[in-house]
């Protein structure tokens, strides 16, 4: 069982460098419509934080962050933040939206087709973002978003952050500059999952086009640890000091759970689906690993049953910055103990699914009694 709503260990005033350390960082991971659960986390953080500011209404989380990264449904929302979006407006915007694009026709073959049309995504968010490029001022904190080059087998990391390489246009034209991509282009690509959606197209130097598909296939479902990179590493500019009260980051999740395999029992297709996804899995636990392993936290998650939570071990002389999980476990006995429900395991089912937008409104609501209580026994600021 997570240790990250038992272990209140440190002092209020211990506590305050996640919060006000003087560059903080929020990551966002990949899940589908269970990105309801994030948005749950960062209501209760916004709502923290709107008191502690005294700013109300007015408050944006992009006032507090200094570089929002996330990948897939997790760039969706990291846009939203990134260009002065409320969590109000996002998590009602989320779920009109996400019933729209996770609409099958009864006219798309299986196993020919994606399961859904790429369409639908790609009106709604040049909708909401319009033809901005990655350099317009709109824009209001650095915003990094996951999604990988299928045809090159590349992941990239597309950042705002204007020191790092491939910003401005090549000289000898061999590509064109980060900063000229277009917001809604990025935002779709990383949402491109295969299967679900086909890749988006965008181009990279003159007639040539790269295809992208959804970040989360790559290692950084849960992109830490590129975001991290981006912020302390001088290839890309920013290179922030390392130090707890120089550098924070709030990881938050989509909800996580045992992903177990029974070939004899599912078609083979299913079967090589579900390994795929546990090596996705596997991905996000390492880089939270290595995380939790270089940093300072107040609630440590447990990683698995052999190393726990690793809490006290540090890899080096001591914590290099603050760090937070935030997550809910989608296990029947986790949900019921911290968020006070008892489900059957069809409908746990049903909530694990990426693109069940029917379990939207329960899994917003398992996941805010569980916000509340991790958020606040985490900075009780």
């Amino acid at each position: 069982m997570a240790a990250e709503t038992g272990n209140d260990r440190r002092a209020d005033a211990e506590m305050a460098p996640l919060w006000n350390a003087q560059r903080r960082v929020l990551s966002l991971d990949g899940g589908g419509v269970r990105g309801v659960v994030t948005l749950a986390f960062l209501e209760a953080i916004e709502t923290k934080l709107k008191e502690k500011t005294g700013r109300g209404d007015s408050f944006r989380l992009s006032d507090h962050f200094h570089l929002v990264g996330g990948t897939s449904t997790g760039a969706i929302i990291a846009t939203g933040l990134a260009t002065g979006r409320s969590v109000a407006e996002l998590r009602a915007l989320y779920l009109d939206i996400a019933t729209s694009i996770f609409r099958r026709s009864w006219r798309r073959i299986p196993f020919f087709q994606t399961l859904y049309g790429s369409e639908g995504v790609r009106e709604i968010v040049v909708s909401e973002l319009g033809d901005i490029s990655l350099d317009d001022p709109s824009i209001r904190t650095y915003l990094a978003i996951v999604t990988k080059r299928i045809d090159t087998g590349s992941p990239w990391i597309i950042s705002t952050l204007p020191g790092q390489p491939y910003w401005e246009d090549a000289a000898d034209g061999s590509y064109t500059g980060n900063r000229r991509y277009k917001l809604a282009n990025i935002v779709r690509a990383s949402t491109a999952a295969p299967y679900f959606f086909a890749p988006e197209s965008i181009p990279i130097a003159g007639s040539e086009a790269g295809q992208f598909i959804d970040g989360g296939v790559s290692p950084y479902n849960s992109p830490v640890i590129p975001v991290l990179m981006l912020a302390t590493m001088k290839r890309y500019g920013l290179a922030w000091p390392f130090g707890v009260e120089n550098l924070s980051m709030i990881s938050i999740g989509t909800g996580q759970f045992k992903k177990t395999v029974r070939q004899e029992r599912v078609p083979a297709i299913k079967f090589a689906v579900d390994a795929i996804q546990g090596l996705v899995d596997d991905c996000q636990d390492t880089g939270l690993m290595l995380m939790q392993w270089l940093s300072d936290q107040s609630m440590p998650w447990q990683i698995n049953s052999d190393i726990l939570d690793l809490e006290g071990d540090y890899l080096g002389f001591g914590p290099a910055f603050s760090f937070q999980r935030f997550n809910i476990r989608l296990e029947r006995d986790w949900l019921k103990e911290h968020s006070g429900v008892d489900i059957t395991d069809a409908e746990l089912s049903g909530l694990r699914r990426m693109d069940n937008t029917a379990g939207m409104h329960e899994l917003y609501e398992l996941a805010s009694a569980a916000a509340k209580t991790q958020v606040e026994k985490c900075c009780p600021l």
